[in-house]
């Protein structure tokens, strides 16, 4: 299992709104007939310089990928729908995209599509990206995520799914947290990094005296209505 997490930055908030409309009127039943399995769709409030739209992919493999995807842009619906959208919009509501495709951590399950508990429908969303020096490091930290995870579920820190970059700029390792809103976020980093375990489990992160991390973004996002994450 392969999952895709796409950026759209958009020219403008109405832009931004035209976006998610084609998404909810149009797209989303396009790639349901087409057998492309979004996992969620989000907008960032805190950490974008521009309106963006971030959403996932769930890939079975490249193969299906690129089948699927080659499909999706040659179909005559969706040719149709984004040729009118466009002048409706008056061009382009997109100035940018990226993309990475990324391997899920074997210990945290990433929700999917038709399996996405209550509990995650809404709140704030905290999207994290660590970079390293070299892969080494990045698999020394996955491997400390996986003894901290406990300290994280004590302070209802709920990791939705934690991925390694597999085709893209590496080595990166992103994760997805889910809070109540934004109170509840600053209450559990506060109590997590407070915690008398936290030294011990920070610890792992300086194995040799240098941090294993060299880079760290962040942004703050919430599910769109049309995803089924609000």
């Amino acid at each position: 299992m392969l999952y895709e997490l796409r950026h759209y930055d958009v020219r403008s908030d109405r832009g931004l709104d035209f976006l998610n409309r084609r998404f909810a009127d149009h797209t989303l039943r396009i790639w349901d007939r087409l057998g492309i399995e979004p996992v969620g769709f989000w907008t960032v409030f805190v950490g974008a310089s521009s309106p963006r739209l971030t959403y996932v992919l769930a890939w079975d493999d490249l193969a299906q990928r690129q089948e699927r995807w080659g499909v999706f842009e040659a179909d005559p619906e969706w040719r149709q729908v984004r040729a009118e959208s466009d002048v409706r919009f008056g061009g382009n509501p997109v100035h940018g995209i990226t993309g990475t495709i990324l391997q899920p951590v074997p210990f945290i399950t990433t929700p999917r599509r038709d399996n996405q508990p209550g509990r995650l429908a809404g709140g704030v969303f905290e999207l994290r990206t660590y970079a390293f020096d070299d892969s080494a490091r990045l698999r020394q930290t996955v491997q400390w995520f996986e003894t901290a995870k406990p300290l994280l579920d004590k302070h209802r820190m709920h990791v939705m799914g934690m991925w390694t970059t597999y085709i893209g700029v590496t080595p990166r390792l992103t994760y997805m947290l889910v809070f109540e809103n934004l109170a509840d976020r600053e209450r559990a980093w506060a109590a997590y990094h407070t915690d008398p375990a936290w030294p011990s489990v920070e610890d792992g992160l300086y194995p040799d005296g240098q941090p294993l991390i060299a880079g760290v973004e962040s942004c703050l996002m919430r599910g769109t209505e049309f995803s089924g994450w609000r």
